[in-house]
């Protein structure tokens, strides 16, 4: 039998890489023999005929995606697209940049047949693109057209509606606001007008800019009406001074009532106030029957409230006075006589029915049996005859530690004096009153 050939042999032979041997072999191309040595008959037919095993062994590269696409010469997106039914040969999950990725590797004759596919396709697409901007060229001519002609028919709509300086009040400074938002620009004098909202302008101001006329021209227009809006502007009431002097809101007046947003001329308020129309008398009217309504439902509503008050406090004051037990009740409850209990009443003076529970669920020791009760009835009686004598003390000691913090006699001292905190002193040595004063020594 005759000797296999080695990896090192095979490759001076046939001028291979150590991967294309491997890959010679995971393709049938040379066989391998048990002992991992290769069948000198393969290596002799591939070194016979170099060039078909080059070809061959070229045909079973393996590719990725971005290595397919560099071949067929398009994006890896648009490979993937085209090899979408192709299978691979091979599949590889690499950890990279902290993520799992899936190589598929395809060989290099199943890429190169799509050759054919993907120029088509580069073909295809050219066309749709063209035919794209074609169209997309068609459509801009007609919008052009159509432009046009809107800004014809609004230029002409601006010519025949364009106020004289002398004319409407409200056209001229309804023009001037539009003129100003369409120009951007806002001359001082009539700057006052952008603040004032108008429903006339925002339309007014979409037709100038429909007729796409030039700077110049919107401020050729802005400057012959700026000196006759300067003076209308002067003449603008605001609506809280026009609703005082007519007594009515602005939104009751009548929509035709010529005014500039919700701005009234001072001529026509003092028409209205020396001549009222039967609308503003009756607009009047109907404002002082709401208000009257209105104050009427207020009034009914503080009435309803210090009711509820009323009878909220009532029911409070029936609740205390039901929760209140008698001295016999108690006395009853805890199986004490009843002068007794009387003398254990709490410093409130009555038994409420939450003390009374409580006292009932945790018992204290001087209500469990007669004498102690009795006990503690004297207990308390002698520690309230005692506690004027220990007030008494407590106050001489107090003033006793005042005297000799401040260095005074003891009859200095006044006797309403408090307790000697830390910052009772320091107020007093700060303010020093005159019985916190040492005597003199003359």
């Amino acid at each position: 039998m005759a000797r296999g050939v080695g990896r090192e042999k095979v490759r001076e032979l046939l001028g291979l890489a150590v991967w294309e041997v491997e890959l010679a072999v995971e393709t049938g191309l040379l066989r391998r023999l048990p002992d991992r040595t290769f069948d000198p008959v393969s290596v002799n037919a591939a070194q016979t005929d170099a060039e078909r095993f080059r070809r061959m062994l070229a045909a079973e590269h393996r590719c990725n995606v971005s290595q397919a696409a560099a071949r067929l010469g398009v994006s890896a997106e648009r490979f993937k697209q085209i090899a979408a039914g192709l299978a691979p040969v091979a599949v590889e999950e690499i950890r990279k940049y902290g993520r799992t990725l899936v190589v598929r590797y395809y060989r290099a004759a199943d890429v190169d047949a799509l050759a054919d596919l993907a120029h088509a396709d580069a073909e295809l697409r050219a066309a749709a693109r063209a035919y794209s901007r074609s169209e997309a060229a068609r459509k801009a001519a007609g919008t052009r057209r159509l432009n046009l002609e809107r800004a014809k028919t609004a230029r002409a709509e601006v010519e025949a509606a364009k106020p004289a300086p002398d004319g409407d009040p409200v056209q001229v400074l309804v023009w001037t606001a539009a003129l100003m938002e369409a120009a951007g620009i806002w001359p001082g004098p009539v700057k006052r007008l952008r603040l004032i909202a108008d429903p006339l302008v925002p339309p007014l101001v979409a037709t100038l800019r429909a007729a796409r006329l030039p700077r110049a021209d919107l401020e050729a227009m802005l400057t012959g009406l700026l000196t006759r809006a300067t003076e209308l502007i002067g003449l603008l009431v605001p609506p809280a001074a026009a609703e005082r002097e007519l007594g009515v809101p602005i939104d009751l007046m009548p929509t035709d009532l010529p005014r500039f947003g919700d701005h009234l001329f001072s001529r026509l308020l003092h028409e209205l106030l020396s001549a009222p129309p039967l609308w503003l008398l009756q607009a009047r009217a109907d404002q002082e029957l709401r208000q009257a309504a209105h104050a009427e439902t207020h009034r009914a509503a503080a009435e309803a409230s210090r009711r509820r008050q009323a009878e909220r406090a009532v029911v409070e004051a029936a609740d205390r006075a039901a929760s209140r037990l008698s001295n016999a009740t108690v006395a009853e409850l805890f199986g004490l006589p009843a002068e007794v209990i009387r003398l254990l009443r709490p410093k409130s003076g009555r038994w409420s029915a939450q003390h009374v529970e409580h006292l009932l669920r945790n018992r204290p020791p001087w209500l469990r049996t007669e004498s102690a009760a009795r006990a503690e009835a004297d207990r308390r009686r002698r520690a309230a005859d005692d506690r004027p004598a220990r007030l008494a003390a407590r106050r001489l000691s107090w003033r006793r530690r005042w005297a000799e913090v401040l260095g005074v006699p003891l009859e200095q001292v006044s006797q309403a004096i408090g307790r000697p905190t830390p910052r009772a002193i320091e107020a007093v040595r700060r303010e020093s009153p005159d019985w916190a004063r040492r005597p003199s020594s003359s």
